[in-house]
């Protein structure tokens, strides 16, 4: 759905915005492009922006704030151990004689 028709912002638009870290309907304009003109959508992008930090503060309370996004290194596959029934049966019978 249109945010501003004036300038062709749809709701993904803003939130991609907000997603990227704009966190102020001012930022939001800045980040669509917004130009000058009849206003009437910046009351609706004021209540995005208000419903999408709260929602991130929420979100950051449930799990203990926010997430460091540091990379993981590659430890490549995790290798694979096959058991098979003589080997269970083995363990078990190795383990009850002991």
């Amino acid at each position: 759905m249109y945010v501003c028709i004036c300038n062709a912002v749809t709701e993904d638009d803003v939130n991609g915005c907000m997603a990227s870290g704009c966190r102020t309907a001012k930022e939001v304009k800045a980040a669509c492009g917004f130009k000058p003109a009849c206003g009437t959508c910046t009351k609706r992008i004021h209540t995005m922006v208000s419903e999408y930090r709260t929602a991130s503060e929420l979100a950051d309370a449930l799990t203990g704030g926010p997430a460091d996004l540091t990379a993981v290194p590659d430890q490549g596959p995790e290798p694979i151990v096959a058991e098979t029934a003589e080997t269970l049966e083995g363990g078990a019978a190795s383990q009850t004689a002991a």
